[in-house]
Formats: C-alpha cells, structure tokens, sequence
C-alpha cells in the first residue's frame, strides 16, 4: 500500500470520528552552559537545546512546535519519522526511539490527537557535521515559517507541547 495524505477537507472531518495518530521528532544538540556570578566563572554544566519549528498555517500559526505529521494510512511508524524528518527539515535522523506517548484531548482545536514522541538524532553528512555552519541546510517544508534550536524554550508553543517539553526534561 502506499500511504497518501487525505484531501484537506476530509482530513479535517474524520477528526470528528475517531483519534489521529501523530508522530512527532525531539531532536536534541548537546550545548556547554556555564554559570557565572559577579564575573567568576563557577561550572560548567551539560544541557540539551531543542529543535523547535514555527508554524505557518492554523492551528497555531507563528507559534513554535515539535516537528511531526500525522500517520498516513499503511504507513509504518518508522517510515513516518523519517519523513517528517525529510519532508519538514530537509534532514536524516538515526538512533530513533519512542519517547512517550501523549494523550491529547484538548491541545489541537482540530480534536483527539494521539503523539507519539521519537527521540532522535540528526544523522552527520559526508564530512561528520549533523548540519554545516549555523544555518539550517534546507528550505523549511511550506507550512514552516522557521527552523531553530533552543537553550531555553519559547513563550509561544502551539499545541500540547510545551507540557510535552516539560515531561520530557526541558524548562
């Protein structure tokens, strides 16, 4: 079978007949925090930024989220993780594992939306980088204004995930 995305209107109406499964990516870069007071430098402390995307569209368009999609009909869930990867980052991913799974009943006014949350790696290019130079490698998919990392998390995160973040170890 391969998968296909429903037409707009048909994806929109079958929220109302059952949940929607969403694989979403948490991709982590390593960062060096050093914590300071009155000049003397006292630690350095290990931390992890996280890859955030800024919507375009509704729901939540200009706010921030986990990079996913929704589960195509006969589509694995492993092929999905790596196309949300290709299709909304222009990336590979490796060492892929599920995270958690979230139940969201109220945080996508679309409806009930089942996240499955994959921790991941971004897979290095030819010359061992995850991605050259402090630009994104790629174009953002359409209906992503912005692709970043964050030390500390946004204001603005769009549907259920800030609390997501939260359970998952990032203030």
């Amino acid at each position: 079978m391969n998968p296909k995305k429903l037409p707009f209107q048909t994806f929109l109406r079958s929220f109302k007949y059952a949940p929607r499964v969403a694989v979403n990516l948490l991709i982590e870069q390593d960062i060096e925090v050093s914590q300071t007071s009155a000049n003397v430098k006292f630690a350095k402390l290990n931390s992890k930024a996280v890859l955030l995307t800024k919507r375009k569209r509704l729901p939540f368009a200009g706010y921030w989220h986990l990079p996913g999609s929704f589960v195509l009909k006969g589509e694995a869930l492993m092929n999905c993780v790596k196309r949300v990867a290709k299709e909304e980052l222009g990336i590979k991913v490796e060492n892929v594992k599920l995270a958690e799974a979230f139940d969201d009943l109220t945080g996508d006014p679309r409806g009930h939306v089942v996240d499955l949350v994959y921790r991941c790696t971004i897979k290095p290019d030819q010359k061992g980088q995850a991605f050259p130079g402090k630009a994104w490698p790629s174009k953002p998919a359409d209906d992503t204004a912005e692709i970043k990392f964050f030390k500390k998390l946004p204001q603005n995160i769009g549907f259920n995930h800030l609390d997501t973040l939260y359970t998952l170890g990032h203030r």
